[in-house]
């Protein structure tokens, strides 16, 4: 279901984007973990191909999730970018599940690297990745879609959660 016109406006994020901030966090915890936490495990009592296995399922449920909300804006011609107006609201598909499910993708993934390479750099940048997204791009996201569409975004939120 898609829901009216936005005004012309954004939520203002310009420079602090989600996915530049997630490629830094991602690179950031890989190089981390290879020049100063590749003796250090995360999960030291399983084995190699167990958290392996279960870091790739992580990867690959978050990546789908967050490319299925990708593909599905770009079908129904809204914008992905956060300093551009959005045109409709978005409340099928992945966004059924989720408010946020690109967010959700970004996360998983660091996630996915922490259990895949048994990495608390990659830990540590979920975590921040989480902070991040909660405390200053969703809460300005939602600002601006409260008022971009006063009727149907409230009714929205309180049907879909903001992460899961």
């Amino acid at each position: 279901m898609v829901s009216g016109k936005a005004p012309m406006n954004s939520p203002g994020i310009r420079f602090a984007v989600p996915p530049l901030v997630f490629t830094l966090c991602f690179v950031t915890a890989g190089a981390l973990q290879w020049f100063l936490f590749s003796d250090i495990k995360l999960l030291p009592f399983l084995p190699f191909m167990l958290h392996s296995a279960f870091g790739l399922m992580i990867g690959l449920a978050g990546f789908a999730f967050m490319m299925a909300a990708w593909f599905h804006f770009l079908l129904i011609g809204t914008t992905v970018t956060t300093s551009t107006p959005v045109n409709i609201l978005v409340e099928n598909g992945a966004f059924h599940y989720s408010r946020n499910p690109m967010y959700v993708g970004f996360v998983s993934l660091l996630v996915a690297g922490a259990v895949g390479f048994n990495s608390l750099p990659f830990l540590l940048a979920a975590a921040f990745m989480f902070v991040y997204l909660s405390q200053y791009i969703i809460p300005r996201e939602e600002r601006y879609m409260n008022a971009a569409f006063p009727e149907s975004y409230p009714s929205y939120c309180r049907k879909v959660r903001r992460w899961l």
